[in-house]
């Protein structure tokens, strides 16, 4: 049985209140995910930091990924 057959079976057993919230699911997921070109994360992060001001990006640490354990908890740095 397909995934598709599997979805009519279980639609033709559910209450409309359901369907409802099942129809609203698969329109968001469908416009949102491939109606919308993806974006390679670095692009994300551009824009997420585009209105970071300079004196902020300088106070950041550059070693973050290394020292995760000591930004995070406060452990000692290695």
């Amino acid at each position: 049985m397909t995934t598709k057959e599997k979805l009519l079976q279980e639609i033709e057993q559910s209450p409309e209140t359901l369907l409802q919230e099942v129809l609203g699911f698969l329109m968001f997921t469908k416009n949102t995910r491939y109606t919308q070109p993806q974006k390679p994360i670095w692009q994300v992060v551009q824009e997420l930091m585009a209105d970071v001001p300079p004196e902020i990006l300088e106070q950041l640490p550059t070693d973050g990924a290394a020292q995760h354990d000591h930004y995070i908890y406060g452990t000692p740095k290695r």
